[in-house]
């Protein structure tokens, strides 16, 4: 007989976070997952462990790299190269590999956008 672990929404259990500041509802990649981080780390914790919200019946306004306008219903990737990705920095709308998010609103005049996380392909 099967039983409910939980919902899926989040990871559990938290992932150890590198070296660094992560701000709460920022958008990352890391240890395999799309998500939003849901606690803030600053530089100087000692205590490095979070989870992210990775479900994507949710929709999260997100920090876009300057350079990057995309378009209701664009789909987004990660650049390429190893370790932690960063929304805010590492999103793009050239294809490589997965795709992390979807458009569901265009980027306002403080760089942030409406997405959904996908976490398919991984």
């Amino acid at each position: 007989m099967g039983q409910l672990k939980h919902d899926g929404r989040a990871t559990q259990n938290g992932y150890t976070w590198p070296a660094g500041t992560y701000t709460f509802g920022e958008f990352f990649r890391l240890n395999q997952w799309n998500g939003v981080i849901m606690k803030t780390i600053n530089s100087a914790d000692t205590l490095r462990t979070a989870d992210m919200e990775i479900a994507p019946d949710r929709i999260w306004y997100v920090k876009l790299p300057a350079a990057l306008s995309p378009a209701i219903g664009d789909v987004l990737y990660w650049t390429t190269g190893a370790g932690i990705k960063r929304g805010d920095t590492d999103l793009s709308a050239t294809v490589a590999g997965s795709p992390c998010a979807k458009v569901e609103e265009t980027k306002d005049a403080n760089g942030y956008a409406a997405i959904r996380i996908l976490n398919i392909g991984v």
